[in-house]
């Protein structure tokens, strides 16, 4: 009893337009009858009755589509099962009316009126087939598009899950990147000046605590990861001095906008690693805005012996902002300089 209680009231939206249907069609049915307004007469009982058999169909097509779909012996197409469903729920219910008369019949002594002629026995089965048609295939188209919707919410939900465990994983090679990184700057200077080592080391540990804290994000405010990528300019700076400057335009600033953490910071990091900055011939980094996106660009002055980098981190940002944005990141790249711009994300889409 509590199930059928539970399977009402999640199905209490489909419950309703059936309650209305059997107003509207015995209302309609009465009409065409009557022919005249003088001649109408509305029994307000019967739409509820029309009713109950509504929600006993609904019941038995329902029931009868879960025994046959727990059923994994039956290898058929999904339309042939959908009138597999139909056949079935028509000759169960075309039973239980005959069987449900006849009773009711035999108990008041009315057998003769509801089964005196073959015409009326034939009516009679003929409106029960009638209304099953009706009512059966509004149930049973009720309960595939449920049953769609269901597989659908599953689908997403797999693909928000996918989509997730992906992140998780691109932000665990950005972070050790990060580390790994810094760490070998650290090593030479140690090696050149102890005193900007120690700098180093303080400024990178809050840095890094920046890091940890935002590695478990899948979209960070602009502003944050502008500062994170000053600040580890700022770093830079202590051994590279003179040799790399980074413009950051105030129209960027003022950008209200989400995006994955570390990107900027990244393209500012390769900026600096794979050029070699000197004061006579620096490496100037921008930040910009352009129709749709921010731009990140920087000239290039390759080092004359240094191996082409694999690739990874900007490989990284590309699958983020896959999976956060309809648009790829742009990258342009020639003799003189490179440039990577990154879409803007849609905030209301992860509010």
């Amino acid at each position: 009893m509590r199930n059928l209680i539970f399977f009402l009231k999640e199905n209490s939206a489909f419950l309703i337009f059936l309650f209305t249907f059997s107003w509207l069609f015995i209302l309609r049915n009465e009409l065409v009858s009557s022919r005249t307004f003088e001649n109408f007469g509305f029994h307000a009982d019967a739409p509820f009755w029309y009713f109950f058999k509504a929600v006993f169909i609904f019941v038995l097509v329902a029931f009868i589509k879960k025994k046959i779909n727990t059923n994994s012996r039956l290898k058929i197409t999904l339309f042939k099962k959908h009138l597999l469903f139909l056949g079935v729920g028509l000759v169960c219910y075309v039973l239980y009316s005959n069987l449900s008369s006849l009773l009711i019949a035999t108990i008041f002594g009315t057998f003769s009126r509801n089964f005196g002629t073959l015409y009326q026995v034939v009516f009679n089965n003929f409106s029960t087939v009638l209304d099953f048609v009706i009512l059966g295939s509004f149930s049973l188209a009720y309960l595939y598009f449920k049953e769609n919707r269901q597989k659908q919410q599953q689908v997403n939900e797999y693909e928000i899950s996918k989509a997730r465990n992906e992140i998780t994983q691109l932000r665990a090679q950005l972070n050790p990147h990060f580390l790994f990184n810094n760490l070998n700057v650290l090593d030479h200077l140690i090696e050149e000046d102890t005193a900007k080592a120690s700098s180093f080391l303080n400024h990178f540990s809050e840095l890094y605590r920046y890091s940890l804290f935002s590695a478990d994000k899948e979209l960070v405010p602009l502003n944050d990861e502008l500062t994170f990528s000053e600040g580890y300019f700022e770093l830079m700076k202590v051994k590279y001095n003179g040799y790399y400057y980074l413009t950051i335009e105030e129209k960027v600033r003022a950008l209200d906008i989400i995006l994955p953490p570390f990107c900027i910071q990244v393209l500012v990091e390769n900026a600096i690693t794979h050029n070699r900055g000197t004061t006579e011939n620096p490496i100037h980094i921008k930040i910009e805005t352009v129709e749709n996106g921010i731009k990140i660009r920087n000239n290039k002055v390759s080092f004359k012996n240094k191996s082409k980098g694999n690739g990874v981190a900007l490989s990284n940002i590309s699958k983020q902002f896959n999976l956060f944005s309809k648009e790829p990141i742009s990258i342009e790249e020639n003799d003189d300089y490179f440039e990577v711009v990154l879409p803007l994300i849609n905030l209301k889409l992860y509010d």
